[in-house]
């Protein structure tokens, strides 16, 4: 995984009209991410019950039993916007991940083939699942974009090429440190073209959870 300070900054304006660059994280989730919160959440979920949920499973072990809590922890980062001090971190996503997000949550939860199966809700709980996919996107200051030719496929499918590309076409006139997160072993795995950091949940997790401990180690030490 590469370090920080290696690519070009974004720049900000300070509280004293000075400017402050800043380095531009950006993560796109891929669509089992989304929908293991929504499992863990349930179908009438809200952002208490989100906020509820948070509280309820503890921050340690990094990775947990239940990969679904993995994935809430990831949302939970990712919807602060911030990965450490002057590193931006935005959440990314397109149409095909909107789209198979609502898909998938409609698919009936018993279908005998894994690839068909989903969380069996309703068309209208699956429509409201899309504002846990708008609320991330919007609270890191990220984006959707539209996306029609698949990257990396093959190894990668139809589908999966799709997510992929997301992460190699958001915020496109910039180079910035690119990220795709998924529970897919295929995915992670795979040896893939472009500059993008496969992750699972919980390996993010751990990735930012270092960072922030690492600057707060650094100003430890600059003030003794």
């Amino acid at each position: 995984m590469r370090g920080f300070g290696d690519l070009a900054l974004r720049v900000a304006d300070a509280a004293d009209g000075t400017r402050v660059p800043q380095e531009l994280h950006i993560v796109v989730p891929d669509v089992n991410v989304f929908l293991d919160v929504a499992s863990l959440l349930g179908p009438d979920w809200d952002w208490k019950n989100l906020s509820a949920a948070v509280g309820q499973y503890p921050w340690t072990p990094a990775r947990s039993q239940d990969r679904r809590v993995d994935s809430l922890r990831a949302l939970i980062f990712l919807r602060s916007g911030e990965l450490v001090g002057d590193h931006i971190m935005e959440t990314w996503t397109s149409d095909h991940i909107l789209r198979l997000v609502r898909a998938k949550a409609e698919q009936s939860s018993t279908a005998a083939i894994a690839e068909d199966r989903g969380l069996g809700w309703s068309h209208e709980q699956s429509v409201r699942l899309l504002d846990l996919v708008y609320e991330t996107v919007e609270s890191s200051g990220g984006d959707q974009i539209n996306v029609r030719i698949p990257y990396g496929n093959p190894p990668l499918s139809h589908e999966d090429g799709l997510v992929y590309a997301t992460a190699r076409d958001a915020e496109p006139d910039m180079f910035v440190h690119r990220y795709c997160l998924t529970h897919d072993n295929h995915f992670r795995k795979a040896s893939l073209p472009g500059d993008i950091t496969m992750l699972y949940p919980h390996e993010f997790v751990s990735f930012v959870q270092r960072a922030r401990h690492l600057i707060q180690v650094t100003r430890i030490r600059r003030r003794k």
